[in-house]
């Protein structure tokens, strides 16, 4: 570890003296800002060196070079206008030149010579190029995210060809990869929770600017992912106020139209303008941020919910969803007080507070009020320095400080861990340690039986990161890197049977028998904090994993994530080549077991001890090339090609477990669930693409790409047979295929209309849909043999189409339908997806009992397909101006055809909402055994409707239509 950081830092330095005479830093190490360029010629197509060009209120600019040629480096992502002047020619103006994170924007100007100095300016609106050659993905604006209604960054990023995702919303996937292959970065910090690879992005849609999507290829300045990256960018504050308040809810539509309301409601305020409001300090110092308060009544509506014969109706008693997050940026630009000075500084805050319930499909008819409460905080601040020394240099850099915590609890007793299992706090329930049980069905749990798992987690680190970026004629050069250290605290237990504990023996709670008795329960996991009777869940203090010993508690874990690359884009008229190469290093900095073949042979060779662990693990790094072309085949067709080798490091989570909880189950022996690892390597994908993208005219635009992956050192679970237990770890020892064909169709607005196509045809197969595929098989006692079946989330057909059509302010005819129709838009949008793979099973083993998940199989594994399906969204939209303010009311209908949305099936029947266990003989017989004397309560019809409920699962599908209505005023 001390090496690796002399190593580091000693490179650091090397590289900022080599690059100090030509390079500067910059701050937005992941993508903020894009780069103007082009050509200066005469009428007849001579260069004109020495044009001066100039970005209209801003400092930014360049000179034209012999031939002509200038390049504008470091411009923040937004709309301009570029002024381009020379002696004894018109000035020109090319006006809405938009810049996009990472894309070269081509702005060329041909000047009219007249002969004279005093000229006229002349005007022209600038068409953006809508073919991208240095990207694999989609750039989505804010006409889109506006105009479509939807909300949440993955749910926009999910209409992008290659990108699939759940009917439920709940994951995405890029390109058959993981749910957790993909990175999501908001102004150029990654929100990526460490631990599990989920983002903790929560961003209000009026304060997005722009999402470029980028499904492969992507250069090395992009690390730590495997399969895509969603690159966001907000808005930005000016010289004047601006915002936005919106409110939308499906309440309205609940008592007008008579429809289902599913509690449906979101608040939203957003201000943004100078924080000095003069003149000159205002484009100074500005601001732009706002808060959104989401309140759902159902978490995620399922279309099954009005046939679940609930009192409430159609929605879904105790599954709400509570957040408030709030995002905001601060930016100081000290050109504008300085002209030589191009210096700008921006400092970030993105937080969240969740208070959400899981949903228990057991719990839903006597005992909703117990489903499990999670709570999140989610805080990340950071700061960046842009320092451009010159027309072709810049440095960046950035500090970011980043921390998530999380508790899974019961609702009522929440972190009264003692309560979980004492009949004083549970009503009903007959003795400490007990717990309440089923209905005499075994159908449905009966009210006030507790959930019995409690778990608390913290992720924090902070992280410094640096780029270096010069534009040395065609080429663009790139050098960065970061460094990461992390705090990582865990505490997972199950706490009814502590009642028992403290009612047997009330005065030891802090002894070293309770923390004995703690570190010996059967689901109690914890490093980083620390447990008594006296005191509950308290974080450890000391820190210190470093003096492992028998019965201590594991300190927090510090693993230091750590990068560099270099990355080269060199740009010609007719050919772009981008090459890159990165490192990454990860150092667990945890314990481990010496030999994992073997885990008792150090120490007692009948139990697992001291002796049998290494205080320190090994660090695991690797290296990996970037290689990316495009050239035009014609003047309006560019070829573009991209290989590259992505790594992965491996989710936090996966590399650790607490000491006492490892060496309890080596030592007693049965089924643990599967131990963390800290000997992980990185997860490595080998990706190829080819595509064409076509221009006709200046509206439409097509992309066609085939892509062809290779995966492996995935992780997934091994086992290791071995006395006195056999134990199961992550293992690197999945692999896979990806190979498909992506379409994009995007046809500018002409005539009121605009419209967009985005379609995948994919094939993805593998060993393993996720790190824990396998843990049935390990459940059961088998080993699975290594062979490749199709992933779960294998969807062969993925598309999406969007019309809109728009009426503008002067477009439309005089008198009263003028008036109505003046800024109505209608959009709608229809997406469809074939079936995913599923596993089909013997339905005579009922799918319920806990042997259910090891019925005989019928197909191969994930040999069988669900059904396709096809959902319909639309809004319709009217803009009126009132003063100086302007007022949308929006009508957003989802899946307006109410059509049957299926996520997932029952293994047994194919179907979502029927296990198919009834239909067989051992289904009839089970049922058939409850009409008997012996008790006259009970009914074999009872039995049918109360087994059918149960398995009418809700995350089986997805939303039923609703009706949601909005207004947001902007000022």
């Amino acid at each position: 570890m001390r090496l690796f950081n002399n190593f580091f830092l000693a490179l650091l330095t090397i590289t900022m003296l080599i690059f100090s005479e030509t390079i500067a830093y910059s701050f937005e190490p992941l993508g903020t800002t894009g780069k103007i360029a082009g050509k200066v010629t005469d009428e007849n197509g001579s260069p004109l060196p020495g044009a001066t060009l100039k970005v209209e209120n801003t400092q930014m600019g360049a000179v034209s070079d012999a031939a002509g040629d200038y390049v504008i480096i470091n411009v923040p992502v937004g709309k301009y206008s570029v002024k381009c002047s020379y002696l004894g020619y018109d000035p020109v103006l090319q006006t809405d030149v938009n810049i996009s994170a990472d894309v070269t924007t081509t702005v060329d100007f041909r000047l009219k010579e007249t002969g004279g100095i005093k000229t006229e300016e002349v005007l022209v609106i600038a068409k953006r190029n809508t073919l991208s050659p240095d990207q694999s993905g989609k750039i989505i604006g804010t006409e889109f995210i506006e105009t479509t209604g939807i909300r949440g960054i993955e749910n926009i990023a999910s209409k992008t060809a290659g990108v699939v995702q759940d009917e439920d919303g709940a994951h995405i996937n890029i390109r058959g990869g993981r749910d957790n292959e993909t990175a999501v970065i908001i102004d150029g910090i990654l929100t990526t929770n460490p631990l599990d690879g989920n983002s903790t992005a929560y961003v209000s849609n009026n304060l997005l600017q722009e999402l470029a999507v980028l499904t492969g290829g992507f250069s090395a300045e992009y690390g730590n992912v495997l399969s895509g990256v969603i690159n966001v960018t907000t808005k930005s504050g000016s010289d004047k106020y601006s915002g936005i308040i919106e409110v939308l809810s499906d309440g309205v539509y609940d008592r007008l139209l008579n429809t289902n309301s599913q509690g449906y409601n979101i608040y939203s305020v957003n201000l943004g303008g100078p924080l000095i409001p003069t003149k000159k300090l205002g484009n100074f110092l500005n601001f732009y941020g706002g808060v959104e308060r989401n309140f759902l009544q159902v978490h995620n509506p399922s279309w099954i919910a009005d046939q679940l014969d609930l009192s409430s109706g159609n929605t879904l008693p105790g599954f709400l969803n509570k957040r408030w997050s709030g995002n905001g940026k601060l930016n100081a630009d000290f050109s504008t007080i300085n002209k030589k000075l191009l210096l700008r500084f921006v400092g970030g805050v993105n937080i969240s507070r969740t208070d959400r319930r899981l949903w228990v499909q057991s719990y839903m008819r006597h005992n909703w009020n117990r489903n499990p409460q999670i709570l999140e905080d989610n805080d990340q601040f950071y700061g960046k320095i842009t320092h451009q020394f010159s027309n072709k240099v810049f440095y960046e850099l950035q500090f970011n400080y980043f921390k998530t915590e999380s508790i899974q609890q019961d609702p009522l007793l929440i972190d009264n861990l003692f309560w979980y299992g004492d009949p004083d706090h549970v009503p009903l329930l007959e003795f400490p340690g007990g717990r309440i049980g089923f209905d005499k069905y075994g159908m449905f749990a009966l009210e006030n039986r507790i959930n019995n798992f409690y778990e608390k987690q913290q992720t924090q680190y902070y992280e410094g990161s640096f780029n270096i970026l010069t534009q040395l004629k065609h080429n663009e050069i790139k050098l960065g890197g970061n460094y990461r250290y992390h705090t990582i605290r865990l505490f997972q237990i199950s706490p009814i049977v502590l009642a028992q504990f403290k009612a047997q023996f009330p005065d030891s709670l802090d002894s070293p028998y309770f923390r004995e008795y703690v570190d010996n329960l059967v689901n109690t996991n914890y490093f980083g904090y620390t447990f008594s009777g006296a005191s509950g869940v308290t974080l450890d203090l000391a820190n210190d994993d470093s003096k492992l010993s028998e019965g201590s508690v594991d300190g927090a874990k510090h693993p230091v994530v750590a990068s560099l690359y270099l990355q080269d884009k060199i740009e010609f008229q007719d050919f772009t080549l981008n090459a890159g190469l990165r490192f990454d290093y990860l150092d667990p900095a945890s314990w481990r077991i010496k030999d994992i073949n073997n885990a008792v042979r150090f120490g007692d060779p009948n139990a697992f001890d001291i002796e049998d662990v290494d205080l320190e693990s090994d660090p695991t790094y690797a290296v990996s090339p970037r290689l990316g072309f495009s050239f035009p085949v014609t003047e309006r067709t560019i070829f573009h090609a991209q290989f590259g080798k992505f790594i992965q490091m491996p989710n936090l989570e996966l590399l650790y477990n607490g000491y006492g909880n490892m060496r309890y189950w080596i030592n007693i022996g049965g089924f643990a669930g599967t131990f963390g690892n800290p000997n992980l390597k990185p997860e490595k994908t080998t990706s190829y693409e080819i595509g064409v993208k076509q221009q006709f005219g200046d509206k439409l635009s097509v992309d066609l790409t085939a892509f062809y992956k290779e995966t492996e050192d995935l992780i997934g679970i091994k086992r290791y047979i071995q006395e006195p237990s056999s134990i199961q770890v992550y293992a690197n020892q999945d692999y896979g295929t990806i190979r498909g064909v992506d379409l994009a169709i995007d046809f500018r607005r002409t005539s009121r209309v605009a419209f967009s196509i985005a379609y995948s045809l994919s094939f993805a197969s593998g060993t393993g849909s996720d790190p824990n595929s396998s843990s049935i098989a390990h459940w059961l006692g088998d080993e699975l043999p290594k062979f490749t079946n199709l992933l779960d989330y294998d969807q062969r057909h993925t598309g999406t189409l969007n019309l809109d059509y728009r009426f503008g302010k002067t477009d439309v005819p005089k008198g009263f339908w003028g008036a109505v129709l003046s800024r109505l838009g209608l959009n709608l949008l229809y997406s469809f997806n074939s079936g995913r793979p599923y596993s089909k099973k013997d339905p005579a083993v009922d799918p319920l009992a806990s042997t259910g998940s090891g019925a005989t199989l019928k197909s191969s594994i994930n040999g069988a397909f669900g059904p396709w399906n096809h959902r319909l969204d639309m809004k319709l939209d009217k803009t009126v101006s009132v003063w100086r303010l302007d007022f949308n009311f929006y009508i957003w209908v989802i899946n307006a055809l109410n059509t049957r949305l299926v996520n997932d099936v029952w293994p047994g029947s194919g179907d979502p909402g029927d296990a198919g266990y009834l239909a067989t003989q051992q289904g009839i017989n089970r049922a058939n055994a409850f009409d008997t004397d012996t008790d006259p309560t009970t009914s074999a019809e009872e039995f049918r409707k109360l087994y059918g409920l149960r398995t009418m699962e809700i995350d089986n599908y997805g939303p039923p239509r609703q009706i949601r209505f909005g207004i947001k005023m902007n000022f």
